[in-house]
C-alpha cells in the first residue's frame, strides 16, 4: 500500500514539477531599460529620475531608522489609456532574484507617491517610492496592474552609485584670546 502511494505521489510531483517549468518557460523575460528612459507596460509609462539612499528620515514622530539603508526612488507614470487608472505597488530586485516591496508608509518622505495612486487618463503623476533595502545594484519592476493574466512587466536599472559626503563649510580655527 505504502509503495503504491508513494508510486502515485512520485508521479504527481513530477508531474507538477514539469507543469510549473513549462509555466515558468512561457513567460518572456522582461526588457531592462537605463533610468530616464520612458517604458511603457500597458497603458501606464513609468520614468525614473533619481535615486538616493537615506541612512535615516526626519518624519513628525523624529527620526525613522531603516532595517538596512532607504532607498528612495522619483519616479513619474503617465497614463495613456483613456480611463483613469491605478499604479500599482511595485519592487525592487537586487542581484540574487530577491525582490522587495515599496514600504507602506512614507513618513519623512517629500512627495511620497502613497498606496493609491490613482492617475487620471492622459495625465502624469511624479513622486518617491520607498525601499529598505542593502545597498547595492537593483532593477524596478514596473507593472501595467490590474488582472494577473494580462499584467505586463519591465525592468528599470537602478545601479548604486555612492554618494558623496556633504560639503561642509570649513572650521575657522579659534584664536587664543588676546591678553
Amino acid at each position: 500500500m505504502y509503495a503504491a502511494f508513494r508510486g502515485i505521489f512520485g508521479v504527481a510531483a513530477a508531474g507538477l514539477i514539469l507543469w510549473s517549468a513549462a509555466a515558468c518557460g512561457t513567460r518572456k523575460a522582461d526588457a531592462v531599460h537605463a533610468m530616464g528612459t520612458p517604458v511603457t507596460v500597458g497603458d501606464l509609462s513609468y520614468t525614473v529620475f533619481n535615486t538616493e539612499w537615506r541612512d535615516e528620515l526626519q518624519s513628525e514622530m523624529g527620526p525613522r531608522k531603516p532595517q538596512h539603508r532607504f532607498l528612495l526612488v522619483t519616479v513619474s507614470v503617465t497614463n495613456n489609456g483613456p480611463e483613469d487608472a491605478i499604479a500599482p505597488l511595485l519592487a525592487v530586485i537586487d542581484k540574487d532574484g530577491r525582490e522587495t516591496l515599496e514600504q507602506d508608509k512614507g513618513d519623512g518622505v517629500a512627495q511620497w507617491m502613497g498606496l493609491l495612486r490613482r492617475v487620471k487618463s492622459t495625465q502624469t503623476e511624479t513622486g518617491a517610492l520607498l525601499f529598505d533595502v542593502p545597498p547595492g545594484d537593483y532593477t524596478l519592476r514596473v507593472s501595467s496592474g490590474g488582472d494577473v493574466d494580462q499584467e505586463r512587466t519591465a525592468l528599470i536599472r537602478l545601479p548604486y552609485r555612492v554618494e558623496a559626503p556633504e560639503s561642509r563649510p570649513a572650521v575657522e580655527p579659534q584664536m587664543p584670546p588676546a591678553q
